[in-house]
């Protein structure tokens, strides 16, 4: 891939995963972000594109939900085949946290079925669907093809207060463990990165956070760098 590859960036609409997208956007990149919605993804894509000059395009996505993935897949064909730039970076950034903090027993049940669903079972489907697609472009470019899981502290160390998200990011160690595996060899690169905190609508509703100030949040520029 002489050219900069297309990246895809899942929840890449808002948070981290609009950070990641502008970024890889500023740097050449052309970005396809998903959002659950298509008109905030297409807005979104179409807020960066104007602001950093960059090829952006937005799609639908509901990672837990096989057939959305498997069109989400064609969407990315399609972009190869108008762009001619082969997907060379998925970024599993997706992810929900408990709409409330304690005990798991006094959570909405529903609340922590979501949570793994989308945190654990989306970047499942999303690597079941996508990394036959990475490794043949792998073989076709020569060159290493690359995932980035948004991962998290909660998920190296635990955080008792949100079961559910830390029991789902542990989960992706484990699921990259295998990943790598059977892929490295093949030319599959993957990455668990854990950027710290980032101001969000998601962090700034987490009552764990409410006193965090200024340089205690992780900054965009250093969250782009690390990717």
């Amino acid at each position: 891939m002489a050219e900069t590859p297309l990246v895809l960036v899942t929840g890449g609409s808002r948070g981290i995963g609009r950070h990641l997208a502008e970024g890889f956007a500023a740097a050449g990149h052309p970005v396809l972000l998903t959002a659950t919605d298509r008109a905030r993804a297409e807005s979104a894509a179409a807020e960066i594109a104007a602001g950093t000059g960059g090829r952006v395009a937005g799609a639908p996505l509901d990672v837990a939900d096989p057939d959305s993935v498997a069109a989400l897949l064609d969407r990315v064909t399609a972009l190869e085949a108008e762009s001619g730039r082969r997907l060379g970076v998925l970024v599993n950034n997706a992810g929900v946290i408990e709409s409330s903090e304690g005990p798991l027993w006094e959570a909405d049940p529903a609340d922590l079925v979501r949570v793994i669903e989308t945190n654990t079972i989306g970047p499942l489907l999303v690597l079941h669907r996508f990394v036959p697609h990475l490794l043949e472009v792998a073989r076709a470019t020569g060159e290493p093809v690359r995932i980035i899981d948004l991962n998290s502290g909660s998920g190296a160390a635990g955080t008792p207060a949100y079961a559910a998200y830390s029991a789902s990011k542990a989960a992706l160690f484990r699921i990259a463990d295998s990943v790598d595996h059977y892929g490295r060899d093949a030319g599959l690169r993957i990455f668990e990165m854990s950027p710290g905190v980032i101001e969000s609508d998601m962090t700034h509703g987490m009552p764990i956070h409410a006193a965090r100030t200024g340089d205690d949040w992780t900054s965009p520029a250093e969250l782009v760098d690390l990717a």
